[in-house]
């Protein structure tokens, strides 16, 4: 009896001990998320909790929303899903077998934008179509505008510029955009970082900014009620320049109110300007050397901007009323010549001023139709008077011109995007720009011309997700161009256009990306004109109104990968035009004659490397560099260069440091003027206490010799130049900017008024 009974406890202790190593096997649980438009979304954070919510595991997704987490045992457990900008979701999960397969998990849009922040992973997310940037608290306590934040951001193949105001991506400048709403890069400075909730790097461009090389967009936090009061001021050291700007926002309810004012003025000599120029005419060659004897560029300008928004849950209206004034008066330049064969020298004198009143309407639309299509639209009307007069004298030879400009301009762009049930998406995009120049030329072979252009252009853009890893955008569409000059015929050319990528998702956080725009460029309409201006005893500028519309494709290669705290990247791409703008040069009448043509090809072939590296939590690193090949096929002129940029900050407390280099860089001209610039490096302090912002800098601090230097032969005239001007050589700058806010907090406005005017009126330089 008693074996009997050890017989059955030890077959019962081996059945428990069975079913106890079943129930503490790892169970894997496997599933996907996906967006609302059931796109898979990439590093979202699962996370398996005990039903009382105890922490058991957590995972992120994949590149394409998978993820698969293992529970310790069977049983019940939530499974909770979040994502930076999307309501989190609990779903209970019962694990009784070894795996578990899971539905796909859909993530609604979080309608309540997100607070402050620490994000201590990966700030940098390759979503569908852009890149997800979640700016660091470090970062953005560092920085006193949406400008500043861009810089420190690192963003490997962009380029900011923060002395000179631009940004720049692989093929050319960066489109800057606030809530989907387009913004000048130089007029952002009064953005407040702390109110960035997010940025989207759209290095392939869809949808709303499919005719963008490359786009940034500032998603901000929105608050109902409040305000504040702001200003910053950027002023120079070592020359007179300065930008200084205040805004003031009222928030109530749906309802926004901002007013913008700003003034800014640069004034500065050139220390050196060297030129020796042969002009070789038909029975004689004549060489002069000029020596900059005193000169002088001076400019200033004015702007005020009132902007009003009303919010609702499914629309957005806006209008924004600004006056802009530009003033460049008597920027003079007295010059020493020596003509080959005379003994003495002689001295010329030249002065130009110009001047603009700008005022501009821009009203805004975007309507929500329902959760998968949208309705957006633009209108923008500007009227401007341009005032324009140059002066030169040699001797007993004078020239004078003055002339006045109206001009009217109206941009209109409607869009409208729907998204589909398969991983797909459809946008459809029209706009017209259109321009009305009237020009009295008072003085000149031409007294009065009237100039209209008007360009339309129709886009279909569809994407398609297909499978785990590869991304299609097809865009095909079309550009109508056409203007008349008074007394002339009009011309017009129909354009096919084509923007057409593939992305290829070959591992988490690494993708290729193949890329081939194929379209038309666009025309200079101060060219565009028969009319002569004198520039001085030897030369004419003369414009072309019969010049053909460009047509450009750049086919290219591109690579990104993120490894840990490293992030590189690679491009190939090569830049073909057709029917290249270029200054084309004649003789008539012992005068050289400064025009314009269209008839050459250009090709640029360049290879493109870049990286970024958090070494600590306080230590960044940005390094690019690359190689650029120009050449004009049908001339004898091209050009090779190796560049690089070097970029390093560090933070501590409320301080942060930060130097840069930039290797010395070649390019040729569109006269096909080859400029070398010498290599450059800076370096920054700033302190930012609470609400304010000061910053302390440098640029060129061991070059006292900074010059640039360009050299052109085109046979019948050759020039070579040498130049240093103040604000290349060593100078400071120091930067300053406080906040003062009342009642609730309420988001910061972006400056975007548009401060350029533009003209039609041809001139001498």
């Amino acid at each position: 009896m008693t074996s009997s009974y050890l017989l059955k406890l030890t077959g019962l202790s081996i059945l428990i001990f069975t079913l106890s190593l079943s129930c503490l096997r790892a169970q894997n649980i496997r599933g996907t998320v996906w967006d609302e438009n059931h796109n898979g979304l990439s590093y979202a954070t699962v996370r398996l909790l005990h039903p009382d919510s105890i922490f058991v595991a957590g995972v992120c997704t994949d590149s394409v929303g998978h993820y698969q987490i293992k529970a310790s045992y069977t049983g019940n457990y939530l499974l909770g899903i979040s994502s930076i900008g999307f309501k989190t979701k609990f779903i209970p999960v019962h694990v009784l077998q070894d795996e578990v397969r899971l539905e796909p998990v859909v993530l609604d849009v979080e309608a309540v934008r997100l607070g402050e922040v620490m994000v201590n992973a990966s700030s940098f997310i390759r979503q569908k179509d852009h890149v997800l940037i979640i700016p660091e608290k470090t970062q953005v306590r560092h920085s006193a505008s949406g400008y500043d934040l861009l810089y420190r951001l690192m963003i490997p193949e962009v380029e900011v510029d923060r002395i000179n105001g631009k940004v720049s991506a692989i093929g050319g400048e960066t489109t800057l955009y606030i809530d989907g709403r387009k913004a000048d890069a130089r007029e952002i400075r009064n953005l407040n970082p702390k109110d960035v909730e997010k940025i989207e790097y759209y290095d392939v461009p869809t949808g709303k900014y499919m005719n963008d090389i490359s786009a940034i967009n500032f998603v901000m936090k929105q608050h109902e009620s409040g305000g504040y009061v702001s200003f910053n001021a950027d002023q120079k050291i070592g020359y007179l320049s300065g930008d200084y700007n205040v805004v003031a926002k009222l928030s109530k309810k749906s309802m926004d109110y901002t007013l913008f004012a700003g003034y800014s003025q640069r004034e500065y000599s050139k220390l050196t300007d060297d030129r020796q120029e042969a002009f070789v005419f038909t029975d004689r060659v004549v060489r002069r050397q000029s020596t900059l004897l005193d000169d002088r560029v001076k400019n200033n300008s004015q702007y005020a901007q009132l902007n009003i928004s009303n919010k609702q849950d499914k629309r957005l209206l806006s209008g924004k009323l600004s006056l802009v004034h530009s003033d460049s008066p008597d920027n003079y330049n007295r010059r020493s010549l020596l003509y080959d064969g005379d003994k003495e020298n002689i001295e010329s004198f030249s002065n130009v001023s110009q001047s603009g009143w700008k005022p501009n309407l821009e009203l805004y639309g975007h309507w929500d139709v329902t959760d998968k299509q949208y309705l957006e639209t633009t209108v923008v009307g500007s009227y401007t008077h341009n005032q324009y007069r140059y002066s030169y004298q040699e001797n007993d030879y004078t020239v004078l011109t003055d002339n006045q400009e109206d001009m009217y301009e109206l941009y209109a762009i409607l869009n409208y995007g729907i998204q589909f049930k398969h991983r797909n998406a459809l946008t459809i995009q029209g706009f017209h720009f259109h321009t009305v120049s009237s020009i009295d030329y008072r003085i000149g072979n031409i007294p009065w011309q009237h100039f209209w252009e008007g360009e339309s252009m129709l886009f279909l853009d569809y994407t398609q997700r297909f499978g785990k890893k590869i991304f299609l955008r097809v865009c095909p569409g079309f550009s109508y161009i056409q203007y008349r000059l008074h007394h002339d015929d009009r011309k017009s050319k129909l354009s096919p256009r084509l923007r057409f990528n593939v992305t290829y998702t070959f591992a988490p956080q690494q993708q290729i990306r193949l890329t081939c725009p194929v379209g038309s460029g666009f025309l200079d309409i101060s060219q565009l004109n028969t009319v002569e201006q004198q520039i001085d005893s030897l030369q004419i500028r003369r414009g072309n109104p019969h010049q053909r519309v460009p047509f450009q494709t750049t086919p290219s290669i591109a690579y990104s990968g993120q490894f840990g705290k490293i992030t590189v990247g690679a491009n190939v791409a090569y830049d073909m035009i057709n029917y290249m703008r270029y200054e084309d040069f004649s003789i008539e009448n012992n005068k050289l004659v400064r025009s314009y043509n269209s008839d050459r090809k250009y090709r640029n072939f360049s290879v493109q490397l870049f990286g970024t590296w958090k070494v600590t939590d306080h230590l960044r690193m940005r390094l690019n560099g690359g190689w650029r090949y120009v050449t004009y096929p049908s001339t004898s002129k091209s050009l090779d260069n190796f560049w690089g940029n070097l970029q390093v900050d560090y933070y501590w407390k409320d301080f942060s440091y930060g130097l840069y280099a930039k290797s010395k860089t070649k390019w040729l001209n569109f006269n096909l003027m080859s400029v070398t610039m010498a290599a450059q490096c800076g370096g920054y302090v700033s302190w930012n206490p609470k609400n304010w912002r000061m910053e302390v800098g440098v640029t060129n601090p061991f070059s006292t010799k900074f010059k640039e230097k360009s050299m052109m032969d085109r046979e019948i005239y050759r020039c070579q130049n040498t130049m240093l001007a103040k604000p290349d050589r060593f100078a400071g700058y120091v930067k300053l900017a406080y906040t003062f806010d009342f009642g609730k907090k309420t988001s910061r406005e972006s400056n975007s008024v548009d401060r350029s005017i533009n003209s039609a009126i041809l001139k001498v330089e």
